[in-house]
């Protein structure tokens, strides 16, 4: 699930986003200008050599309509600097090297690359507005960025400068995600759902009933799935036709649901999705949409011989993750429990406590009993689960539902995550840091950045890429909204720890 849907649902307790979408400021671009040779002839006579620069003329003035036509019709595409591979005509374009929300379509998290290498280039880009979801990388290294202040960036990987960007005219909310002829699919606030080639224009558009948080999915042959926040599930063909729909229950008595989280698929093309107010995890067949199995996380009593001791289960709010084994692991609003599913028949195979995490003291001040899953798990190359909850606590699981360890990274939480091919986790913070942590649970460092940062994307050099998912918009304050790359020179110590509170004098009555 993209961070920006919070502020549709419940506004988390340490995040006090304000949706305002009025007064979006707009920044004036620099037009396409199509410059072509002329071509000048001679004619034998005054009559001939007229009569070609009459046609001249109308040639012009023709081809003068049909671009201010296009630019009235269609939203605007302004070209800043060298175009992108050539991908048309359903071609294969590569293989995206971190093509959405997750990485790729399990949602798990694992970049192939390793952090703190040297060589990564540090760079920033203010691209005007905030950047709600995760950047993506497409298959020859450039970044991909959409913006809440409704454009579409395609970035120089060495350097960040702007090399196209697409007005989508509204406010942009998921990654942009990438198809295999190198297409992007972006959902924004107005329902529709976007197809961008690879040069930055538009090819399609496909409306829903509400806005579009839900990072797209999509698969090998072109299909597209995502959700809206009309509760409804849809899967298109690569040419923007229909192929199904599949709808999600709504709270109680309310007909209409909404689809958050950003659909999964299985190695086997199986669809993997949910509803934020229907609480189930769905595999859906992706021929017809049928169901193939629905795991339940209704609130039941933990003991069953006590009906009101405490519950479990919850509302899935962030996008199931897919282990390389084929383990769904799914996070939950109002639960603190971490599921691991089976995915042939989708019964629950554990459900792990992350609030009885060693480590993490219950009878502390500071304590959050209501901690509940935010964000997106992910799942390193050994098999290992890192979560977190809306607390200041990185948790490790092992693959049987073992929490290994718990360590606290600065004092907000609510944490987006990302393990490189070592092992190494990057959780951005609303704190305003970055923190790496190796698989011991060891802080090795961390970047303080401006805002509130979110989902961390390594790059092939190593380069730690994130966006800014903060609203200066309200705020009297010269601050922007930079998208960076962070490098290793940039890397700052680890917080020091904080130093145990002094013991009360005896016969001192502590309060």
């Amino acid at each position: 699930m993209d961070v920006g849907a919070a502020r549709v649902v419940r506004e988390p307790r340490k995040r006090p986003k304000a949706l305002v979408w009025g007064d979006l400021r707009l920044y004036n671009r620099s037009r396409i200008f199509v410059q072509g040779r002329k071509r000048h002839c001679k004619s034998r006579n005054r009559s001939e050599k007229g009569e070609s620069a009459m046609r001249l003329k109308l040639l012009v003035v023709l081809l003068l309509c049909i671009l201010v036509s296009a630019w009235i019709l269609r939203p605007c595409v302004v070209a800043l600097g060298p175009s992108v591979a050539r991908a048309q005509g359903g071609k294969t374009a590569g293989v995206a090297q971190w093509p959405s929300l997750g990485g790729h379509y399990a949602r798990s998290g694992q970049s192939q690359h390793e952090g703190l290498t040297d060589g990564a280039v540090a760079w920033s880009q203010d691209p005007g507005g905030a950047v709600l979801s995760s950047v993506t990388i497409g298959s020859d290294g450039q970044v991909y960025a959409a913006c809440e202040n409704g454009w579409l960036y395609r970035l120089d990987a060495n350097g960040g400068a702007i090399q196209w960007a697409f007005d989508a005219n509204t406010p942009l909310l998921t990654a942009p995600s990438i198809g295999p002829d190198g297409s992007m699919f972006v959902g924004g606030q107005d329902g529709y759902l976007r197809a961008v080639d690879p040069k930055g224009a538009q090819r399609w558009t496909y409306g829903t009933g509400d806005a579009v948080y839900s990072s797209p999915a999509v698969a090998a042959d072109g299909s597209v799935y995502f959700g809206s926040c009309d509760g409804t599930l849809y899967a298109l063909n690569g040419d923007g036709s229909q192929r199904w729909q599949f709808a999600t229950k709504g709270p109680g008595v309310v007909p209409k649901g909404a689809v958050l989280a950003s659909a999964s698929l299985g190695t086997d093309g199986t669809v993997y999705a949910a509803g934020l107010y229907d609480p189930n995890l769905y595999a859906l067949n992706p021929a017809d949409g049928s169901v193939k199995w629905a795991c339940s996380f209704k609130l039941y009593p933990e003991n069953a011989a006590d009906p009101n001791g405490p519950k479990t289960g919850g509302w899935p709010f962030a996008s199931p993750v897919v282990a390389a084994d084929g383990t769904i692991y799914q996070t939950l609003l109002y639960d603190s429990h971490l599921y691991a599913i089976e995915p042939e028949n989708g019964t629950i195979l554990w459900a792990t406590d992350l609030l009885d995490a060693p480590g993490i003291d219950r009878e502390a001040e500071n304590f959050d009993a209501d901690a509940d899953g935010w964000s997106e798990p992910v799942v390193a190359p050994d098999g290992t689960i890192y979560v977190s909850l809306d607390d200041p606590y990185l948790r490790a699981v092992d693959p049987n539902g073992a929490i290994r360890w718990a360590t606290k990274l600065g004092e907000v939480g609510a944490f987006t995550l990302t393990v490189d091919a070592r092992g190494w986790v990057y959780a951005a913070c609303d704190d305003g840091y970055v923190y790496v942590v190796d698989s011991d649970g060891l802080q090795i460092g961390r970047w303080e950045t401006s805002g509130w940062p979110v989902y961390p994307v390594i790059a092939a050099d190593g380069a730690v890429l994130v966006g800014d998912s903060k609203d200066y918009s309200m705020l009297v304050t010269e601050a922007q909204n930079l998208i960076q790359a962070l490098s290793v020179e940039s890397l700052q110590d680890p917080a020091p720890e904080p130093e145990p509170e002094p013991e009360p004098d005896s016969g001192t009555v502590r309060r």
